[in-house]
């Protein structure tokens, strides 16, 4: 017989189950299986949430241990190793320090900041704090990413002159769909810049290298959305005609034009309310 591999056991607590943070829960849950040689076991320790429907969730059906809708909670115990966030961006900057100064291990959702300052507060405090963090940018991750890196590592593509980048997305396509936290700018802070363009940047700058110059132009073409109710509604649920709304006050395209430091020009473009291919 063969020898039978040791699991090092890693315990998470995750802060927000929105639809997020239950794909987050998903992909722990699933790292024995598919990645069995790194030879990890994540424990889901504890969720928070303020709705109790959703803690409830986590327990029962995702196999959390515990719950609370007090995200401190979390940082006290000394069985969770990695804190996993997807809340609304503004709570990023609190969340993050906090569990930096808690020595907890971190996995933010992007935008990590919801403005560059905040973004540096972050960066700054995990950094003191000597803890490993992440961010989801996943899409730099996919084999077909991987394998065009390297075959323009290896020239194979000859000199680059132009990258484009598109991410077209249809979640904001819907006139009646709710005007959720991401459609406001004191919650979300920037709308498509930060949510799908960071994407495009992040795959472009992976790719290609740092950006040295950028001229951009922004829209709001979905200017009023209906009003959900206190504390409920994700951009996919949908109001009625007639519903009382508010103003969307981000961004729903983003187009650029990109000069990186190897001298490659490029084309960036996002949409979140467009019909069609995404």
């Amino acid at each position: 017989m063969g020898e039978q591999s040791v699991s090092k056991s890693i315990g998470v607590g995750v802060i927000g189950f929105g639809w997020m943070g239950r794909t987050h829960s998903r992909a722990y849950r699933n790292i024995p299986v598919y990645f069995p040689e790194t030879g990890l076991k994540p424990r889901l320790v504890a969720v928070a949430d303020t709705v109790p429907e959703r803690v409830d969730l986590a327990i029962e059906t995702f196999g959390f241990e515990t719950g609370t809708d007090d995200w401190r909670e979390l940082l006290d115990r000394d069985d969770i190793d990695v804190i996993d966030i997807t809340v609304p961006n503004a709570l990023h900057e609190e969340l993050v320090v906090a569990a930096a100064a808690a020595g907890k291990h971190i996995f933010c959702e992007k935008p990590v900041g919801i403005e560059p300052r905040a973004t540096a507060v972050i960066e700054q405090s995990a950094r003191h704090a000597g803890v490993i963090t992440g961010c989801g940018y996943n899409y730099r991750w996919a084999p077909m990413v991987q394998f065009t890196k390297q075959l323009i590592e290896q020239g194979r593509f000859g000199e680059l002159t132009h990258y484009r980048g598109r991410f077209f997305s249809m979640y904001g396509r819907d006139r009646l769909g709710l005007l959720s936290w991401r459609f406001k700018q004191e919650e979300a802070g920037y709308g498509v810049l930060s949510d799908i363009m960071s994407h495009t940047i992040d795959m472009a700058q992976h790719l290609c290298g740092p950006i040295a110059r950028v001229v951009s132009v922004k829209e709001i073409f979905v200017k009023e959305r209906p009003l959900p109710n206190p504390g409920e509604g994700t951009h996919y649920d949908r109001g009625k005609p007639g519903d009382p709304t508010g103003p969307v006050t981000n961004e729903d395209y983003v187009g650029a034009l990109v000069e990186f430091d190897n001298g490659v020009r490029g084309t960036l473009e996002v949409d979140r309310s467009i019909f069609g291919p995404q």
